[in-house]
């Protein structure tokens, strides 16, 4: 159970780290994943078993982030990504058994680090981040296929599988790897570009991304040994970084030959 939960916890992130609107699935039939279609959050959340206490709390949050799938507007809309996170988290509070490992709060940390812990930076950074951000986001998206990586994910018929039978989490992880690839490109790419456009931008950002890994990584370093090696062995290798504390930090650092160790 504690396994399938970490599992779960690590899988939710990547939909946080790149958000779309839900949609509701009508069809499994397959289609060719392009980048500008709307993720199927829907799928992935079935697949991975999120309850239903759990979706009425963030689906309105999941909702608000469509300009960060799209990539059009991203700074203006902070303030509803905000607002709508803080509202699935105080939903979540009155849901007591829902979410006691306060799983959702670990996946989207993110969020609550950029509109709460860090928020007076990024608002001076505001007006020097807005004309950039959208350009920045979509470059990085076409050079490390995180979208399309995402949207093929849902789509993957082994995806689609758990989604009918409840979920499945060790069915998810086993499918995580190519959202990993693309991650180690995104967050170099991100980093570095924002650096050059607004100084220390950069670097903010990436201290930003990389708190619910930190969570995450955390959750596994307190399981026993027989538990913390079957997460690893379930894991795909391209995501190893993101359960490794010493990785993590030195990727924070700015050494992102850190991936590959």
């Amino acid at each position: 159970m504690r396994s399938t939960l970490i599992l779960l916890s690590f899988a939710i992130l990547f939909v946080a780290f790149i958000d779309g609107a839900v949609k509701p699935v009508h069809s499994d039939k397959d289609v060719v994943p392009h980048e500008e279609q709307m993720l199927d959050v829907d799928t992935i959340f079935r697949a991975l078993g999120v309850p239903y206490c759990m979706r009425k709390c963030i689906d309105p949050f999941i909702n608000s982030t469509t300009s960060l799938w799209n990539m059009k507007n991203v700074v203006n809309q902070a303030r509803k990504v905000c607002s709508q996170h803080a509202q699935a988290i105080t939903c979540l509070k009155k849901e007591q058994f829902c979410d006691h490992l306060k799983i959702f709060s670990k996946a989207s940390s993110s969020v609550e680090y950029m509109c709460a812990t860090k928020h007076v930076l990024f608002e001076r950074m505001e007006s020097c981040l807005n004309p950039i951000v959208d350009d920045v986001m979509s470059t990085c998206d076409k050079e490390c296929y995180s979208r399309s990586n995402l949207t093929a994910f849902a789509q993957d018929s082994n995806i689609k599988f758990a989604a009918t039978v409840g979920g499945n989490a060790f069915i998810v992880a086993d499918h995580l790897g190519d959202l990993c690839t693309s991650l180690q490109c995104t967050l170099p790419c991100v980093t570095k570009r924002l650096n050059n456009k607004c100084a220390l931008s950069g670097w903010l950002s990436l201290d930003m991304l990389m708190q619910p890994f930190d969570a995450v990584s955390v959750m596994v370093e307190q399981l026993s040994p027989p538990l913390k090696d079957l997460i690893i062995k379930k894991i795909d290798k391209r995501c190893h970084f993101a359960i490794n504390p010493s990785q993590l930090n030195r990727i924070r650092n700015g050494d992102f030959n850190a991936f590959n160790k």
